[in-house]
């Protein structure tokens, strides 16, 4: 009887740890795509970082 409820035990943890991440997982992915809808534009000059000498 005891190794059932330890097996519960284990099996009731590794749900949690799996629920935990499917919810921060979720979270972070709708941060994520609502942060890019909602960014303002930048202007985009190219791929450079720096901005190119003048001649």
């Amino acid at each position: 009887m005891r190794a059932v409820r330890a097996a519960r035990g284990r099996l009731g943890e590794s749900l949690e740890i799996l629920g935990l991440r499917v919810v921060l997982l979720a979270y972070w992915g709708t941060v994520s795509v609502l942060s890019r809808r909602c960014a303002k534009p930048s202007e985009h000059r190219g791929e450079s970082v720096r901005p190119r000498p003048r001649p």
